[in-house]
């Protein structure tokens, strides 16, 4: 394993706060070398799994930012279309469904990640795992 060459981004953490009665805010962080660091956001609905969405989403908006930086271009997307959490070999897991633009190609992406305690933080994992190698930067 110490072959692997190192990620070009990174997650580093993942909040979502509730906004008013049925609302939330989702923030997340993702560090790319030279010790970059890129912030997405995302609101949506309060209940657990739109909470999880938002994480997802507000993923999607830092990775943009962290893979577009030096470029300066909008003509990127990535952009959730489906979150679901379901059983996956007996462990309680997150699954993705991702939209992504870039470099004029178009492509459905789909990535998972088992929740070992901290379910946004699982959320933010299963984005990054469906768009790594589409993007370069896993």
């Amino acid at each position: 394993m110490s072959d692997r060459p190192p990620r070009v981004v990174k997650f580093v953490k993942a909040e979502v706060e509730t906004v008013g009665k049925e609302r939330c805010r989702a923030r997340v962080e993702l560090k790319r070398e030279p010790d970059r660091s890129y912030f997405g956001s995302a609101e949506g609905p309060a209940t657990e799994l739109d909470k999880l969405r938002s994480v997802a989403q507000a993923t999607g908006n830092a990775l943009l930012q962290a893979v577009t930086a030096d470029e300066g271009t909008s003509v990127y997307e990535i952009r959730v279309k489906e979150l679901a959490v379901q059983d996956a070999f007996g462990k309680k897991t997150v699954l993705v469904s991702v939209a992504g633009v870039y470099f004029k190609q178009r492509r459905d992406l789909l990535g998972l990640c088992a929740i070992e305690g901290d379910a946004p933080r699982a959320a933010a994992l299963a984005v990054l795992n469906a768009c790594n190698r589409f993007l370069g930067v896993g």
